[in-house]
């Protein structure tokens, strides 16, 4: 397959791989609140996607999908957690180191140490209970830095939030509306340096635009299984995805 950013040239096999792909991973995304990167991440690259090109295109289709969930729920009816400030403004120098990191670090050398830290985060998630790890307010700036930093690397800014978030007991619905705002708030930036670095190219362009509908789709889904979850299923549910997604990253990294 040819690199996404090469050619102004889409074929429909590529197009079809990169809007099943993002339908996956938006629906993960509204049902959880996050995971639409650590989702199709690993399939972009296992479908053989430029890493640049994959990270841009998803830099958009995040900003799009948060832009679409906050939209359905309606701004200001759902609840968000009182941290998601110190999130957003510790996140955003973490995105330049990330970019940065992006640029200097092997596909494989990043995927490996991606997939083993989420990989430790998840079963660690699964065997005990996160409520019960000593996560205190203030500690919302590291782990805002440290998202940061996963997401202008790879766009994979979850893991960090998630920890902070299920100690300090988020509901599934705080989860999803405080992870919304946090993305909407961080993507704006960072996809205005991808536009800077000339990643988006006319094929990038066209596939964000046919991922369009079924981004719209997959977030009316998600809304509704999301009301389903109880909070007990939920959390478990959330970092069994985890321990699963760093299980293929270390694969890819592998292989």
């Amino acid at each position: 397959m040819t690199e996404m950013a090469a050619s102004s040239f889409v074929s429909l096999h590529d197009l079809v791989a990169v809007v099943g792909i993002v339908f996956v991973a938006a629906l993960v995304r509204s049902t959880f609140g996050f995971g639409d990167a650590l989702v199709a991440m690993p399939l972009l690259l296992l479908a053989e996607f430029d890493h640049l090109a994959a990270v841009a295109l998803l830099a958009a289709t995040s900003l799009v999908t948060a832009s679409v969930i906050l939209a359905i729920d309606g701004s200001g009816r759902e609840p968000v957690a009182s941290s998601a400030r110190i999130l957003i403004g510790s996140a955003l120098p973490g995105l330049g180191l990330g970019l940065w990191f992006l640029e200097v670090a092997s596909v494989s050398r990043v995927s490996g140490v991606l997939g083993g830290t989420i990989l430790v985060v998840g079963v660690l998630g699964v065997m005990a209970d996160p409520r019960r790890w000593p996560m205190r307010s203030w500690s919302a700036a590291l782990f805002g830095l440290l998202a940061g930093v996963l997401g202008g690397a790879f766009n994979v800014h979850g893991p960090p939030l998630v920890v902070f978030g299920t100690s300090r007991e988020w509901s599934p619905r705080v989860f999803r509306s405080t992870f919304q705002v946090y993305f909407l708030a961080v993507g704006l930036p960072l996809v205005f340096v991808h536009g800077l670095s000339g990643r988006y190219s006319t094929t990038v362009v066209l596939q964000l635009v046919a991922c369009l509908p079924v981004i719209g789709l997959a977030s009316f889904l998600g809304g509704r299984l999301n009301r389903k979850f109880a909070a007990t299923s939920f959390r478990r549910s959330v970092y069994a995805m985890l321990s699963g997604l760093g299980i293929v990253l270390l694969w890819k990294a592998g292989g």
